[in-house]
């Protein structure tokens, strides 16, 4: 069975292809995956409309993409304008990305920095925040991914059980 990444490397080879020397950093073996929630998801979403965020802890140096898995939650448009924010644990802004997302092909959305990614020191905690429309839900599970938790208007998602929303971060030394 193939893994995701494997899955991801024709994807990630037409984006270089498309972007040029915007993603010129991400060429060859320098983006590895780093941080993923590997836990099963079972139908619960999150709508993006919230504030919707994700604690992390890295164990590279420097951020270069985060793919979130996301499912069309409500019917309308065929596209959302989704924003992903990658924060300090205090909320400072270290870098975004922006990306247009057809629902056509949502399962797996890749964000990937500008440049040379954004830097971060292994081991701290950081925030993934994901925002956008009423298109899409970001799939979360119960349990999951153990450096951190998903967040939900300020608080944790669920009040009964530390929630994670699936996620998977690429970085390189």
């Amino acid at each position: 069975m193939k893994s995701r990444w494997t899955r991801l490397l024709p994807a990630a080879a037409l984006f270089l292809l498309l972007c040029g020397t915007a993603a010129a950093a991400f060429a060859g073996d320098s983006m590895k995956p780093d941080q993923v929630n590997t836990a099963g998801w079972n139908k619960a979403w999150a709508n993006l409309l919230n504030d919707t965020e994700q604690r992390f802890k890295p164990s590279l140096p420097r951020l270069l993409a985060v793919e979130v898995e996301l499912v069309v939650g409500n019917p309308g448009p065929t596209e959302d304008e989704l924003t992903l924010t990658v924060m300090d644990s205090g909320g400072q802004v270290l870098g975004s990305a922006m990306r247009t997302v057809p629902v056509s092909n949502c399962a797996h959305t890749m964000f990937v920095f500008p440049k040379e990614g954004i830097e971060v020191t292994p081991g701290q905690t950081y925030r993934l925040k994901l925002s956008g429309g009423i298109t899409f839900g970001w799939k979360y599970v119960v349990g999951g991914y153990q450096k951190g938790a998903a967040i939900f208007n300020g608080k944790p998602l669920l009040s009964q059980a530390r929630s994670t929303f699936l996620f998977e971060t690429f970085g390189s030394e």
